[in-house]
């Protein structure tokens, strides 16, 4: 069995430059037209026959994508088809996304990759019945991921579409639950901490805060948190306590209505400015069903709105908030959907846990296969 032997990237591969196909000039068909990001399109016809790999060169440099079928690779990328390597091509996608290709950026402007620095890395090459071995091996467990991927998606779906089913899709479905109530009259609404207030001298200590890059569409990213020097009476006042539903204020209109429901995720946080923080006091409304019925088309539609709008960017205040049209269904109908909707989470949280473990694998074996120890 012959030994693998160290190369650099460039030896056993050519990265070629994409041809530009501008939006207006492509034409109806079936062809995929890749950009640094992965798909941006349909033509007419193809630059290529697959199979291919599609490598981010301008934007999102580094990125890694693969077509089995013909494709048009336009200009802000590089291609590596089978003229232009000897390897097994899945093996060096593989081998590609692992490199620290994203990292190789020299630009202060629009990030871009140089192929003469990636051409610099060196690599470890397997024969080539290795790497079909390899490819075999990782693309079984990447098959995995995607499941795993697709199912979280899958299941997500039906607390959506029993949403709609009990509540109704278009505002007309909506509004037959009767007159709609402004949110003020059901639920107290705050906006947070501001960062760089002065402080007068009074006595401070830090404290978590939720910020707009934590608050998604029902769910929290704490990934990343930020710590704030606050008052006591300031902690006492934005403390966030179970149940409280966070809205964000602002960003791209798609992104009006984004929020969640706190559920104690840490012993203690507050949150900011740009998050408001909407606390339900009424009995006959349950805060899950107002963070789904504020996601809604109905609720985006509503915020779309009155939303102050420029150069794509929209945002609310608390006014507008506080005047949303909240439907108040009986409370049983509300509760039936947040049956659903827990179910749904707990088998999702489930299902997250094993796709980490998969995707713990893969990059095990990712790691192991271009270090030499698969």
């Amino acid at each position: 069995m012959k030994a693998s032997r160290s190369a650099l990237l460039g030896d056993i591969c050519e990265f070629r430059y994409g041809r530009s196909l501008p939006a207006n000039q492509r034409l109806p068909g079936n062809v995929t037209v890749f950009g640094s990001n992965g798909p941006v399109g349909r033509h007419s016809e193809s630059l290529l026959q697959g199979p291919a790999i599609v490598v981010g060169r301008k934007g999102s440099l580094g990125e890694i994508h693969f077509s089995e079928r013909a494709l048009w690779p336009i200009d802000t990328t590089y291609y590596i088809d089978e003229t232009a390597t000897e390897c097994d091509l899945r093996w060096l996608y593989y081998l590609l996304k692992h490199l620290p290709l994203t990292s190789l950026n020299k630009s202060a402007a629009i990030p871009g990759l140089n192929r003469e620095d990636a051409y610099r890395l060196s690599v470890l090459v397997p024969p080539l019945d290795e790497q079909r071995r390899i490819a075999a091996i990782l693309d079984k467990a990447d098959a995995l991921r995607r499941q795993r991927k697709r199912a979280i998606e899958q299941i997500d779906r039906i607390t959506q579409s029993t949403f709609f089913e009990l509540f109704g899709h278009t505002s007309d479905e909506v509004l037959q639950w009767g007159n709609p109530v402004a949110l003020a009259d059901l639920a107290d609404i705050g906006s947070g901490i501001t960062k760089g207030r002065k402080l007068n001298g009074q006595k401070t200590r830090e404290v978590p805060y939720m910020a707009v890059v934590n608050v998604q569409d029902r769910r929290l990213d704490l990934s990343t948190i930020k710590m704030i020097e606050a008052s006591e009476e300031e902690i006492s006042r934005y403390r966030l306590a179970d149940g409280d539903l966070l809205l964000t204020e602002g960003g791209d209109p798609d992104k009006l209505g984004r929020g969640t429901l706190w559920a104690g995720e840490l012993p203690e946080a507050i949150h900011q400015n740009h998050i408001f923080r909407v606390r339900v006091r009424s009995d006959s409304l349950l805060p899950l069903f107002l963070n789904w019925l504020v996601s809604s088309p109905y609720g985006k539609r509503y915020f779309l709105n009155v939303a102050k709008q420029t150069t794509g960017i929209a945002s609310i205040n608390k006014t507008q908030l506080s005047q949303f049209p909240t439907i108040v269904p009986p409370i049983e109908v509300q509760q039936r959907f947040v049956d659903v909707a827990n179910a749904v989470a707990a088998e999702t949280k489930h299902l997250l846990s094993s796709s980490n473990s998969i995707d713990f694998l893969f990059s095990s074996l990712q790691h192991r296969a271009f270090s030499g120890q698969l």
